[in-house]
């Protein structure tokens, strides 16, 4: 921990520049500890008794918020009042020494070099406290004219129209102008905020997390029947084809614990963990599923029979099927090939007899369609 005291107000240093300031301070704090009178000049009309322990409290206010330097020079003094006058004889005068600079600083101020209007309004408001100080006070007309004649180039059309304003009368004092142009300030960094945003003609893009669920929780798989997270032996939905399908461990079908496993109850229920006896809880029927093929799900037949209820290495059909069915595929085979050479060929002229022909030979082969 540092071992610097305790500051209430800034510190006097050696050259006495903020000595006007640490004046103000010092009387307050006195003030509110009801000790004033012990820097004061006598006054017989005051009914005040100055004591040790007042000098010494009033004393330590004053070293605790001095420079090193002036601590060591006003060592041996113990007496608030006599304090109070030798800094007041040192730096009563430091406005000879503050005035030459402030007056520098003052023909040097210009708007147009601050970045915002809040940092030019604190330069302006430190010189014209100092100046007052040093018994060179400046008025409101004079704070308002340096700043709308120190306005930069690009903004000449606003300090025209805030001339105006003034020489109406509806702008009097420094603060007003001011608050004026800090609104008008923050309008045009919005403005300037919105256009920079995107492109113009471009459309907002949402952010990497915009369809991210709320409240930081994980949507649940469909799929895992509700369950967060990886699947594990032990945290699968109860289906068919799980390790513990058909078993209810929170009833009486419990198969681990201490319990034993599988012990049935006077109820006829099997004792789970704790030798607990509840009855096995009814399982809801499930649904009867529509008969799968033989052969799988597939749309393929027979190679041998025609059938699509197998393949051809499981089917049982006799010889005299399978030589029929063969002799059906020949005939159909036949007919796609005569279709084709018909279109090559072109013209094709067909009798009456063509037909006859034709429906001998359907009747002696098995209808398989």
């Amino acid at each position: 921990m540092s071992n610097e005291p305790r500051l209430d107000f800034p510190m006097l240093d050696s050259t006495g520049s903020e000595y006007h300031s640490w004046v103000t301070d010092v009387e307050n704090h006195l003030t509110s500890k009801g000790i004033l009178p012990i820097i004061q000049a006598p006054n017989p009309d005051l009914v005040f008794i100055p004591t040790a322990a007042k000098h010494a409290q009033a004393v330590i206010l004053m070293r605790r918020h001095m420079d090193k330097a002036l601590r060591l020079e006003y060592m041996s003094i113990k007496d608030a009042r006599e304090l109070w006058v030798a800094l007041e004889e040192r730096f009563g005068n430091v406005q000879d020494s503050l005035l030459p600079d402030l007056k520098v600083q003052w023909n040097n101020l210009r708007f147009a070099d601050f970045k915002s209007v809040a940092e030019y309004n604190s330069e302006a408001l430190r010189i014209q406290s100092m100046l007052r100080f040093c018994g060179k006070p400046i008025t409101e007309q004079e704070l308002i004219e340096k700043t709308l004649s120190t306005f930069p180039v690009s903004a000449i059309v606003i300090s025209k129209q805030y001339r105006t304003e003034v020489n109406a009368g509806r702008i009097t004092r420094f603060h007003q102008l001011i608050n004026i142009i800090s609104v008008a300030e923050k309008h045009d960094n919005i403005l300037v905020r919105n256009y920079n945003s995107r492109p113009i003609g471009t459309k907002s893009v949402h952010e990497a997390n915009y369809n991210a669920p709320k409240g930081g929780r994980k949507e649940r798989n469909p799929k895992n029947g509700g369950y967060e997270g990886r699947m594990g032996p032990y945290n699968r939905p109860n289906q068919e084809g799980n390790r513990k399908f058909g078993v209810d461990t929170r009833g009486g079908n419990a198969t681990r614990g201490r319990g034993g496993r599988g012990i049935p109850s006077r109820n006829g229920g099997a004792m789970g963990r704790g030798g607990g006896t509840n009855p096995p809880r009814e399982r809801p029927q499930r649904a009867q599923r529509a008969p799968q093929l033989k052969g799988g799900n597939h749309n393929d037949e027979c190679h041998r029979c025609g059938s699509i209820e197998h393949w051809f290495k499981q089917c049982k059909a006799s010889e005299e099927l399978a030589e029929r069915y063969r002799a059906y595929r020949d005939l159909r085979e036949q007919e796609v090939y005569l279709a084709e050479e018909e279109e090559d060929g072109g013209d094709v002229n067909l009798t009456i007899e063509d037909f006859k022909a034709e429906d001998e030979v359907h009747k002696d082969a098995t209808d398989f369609d």
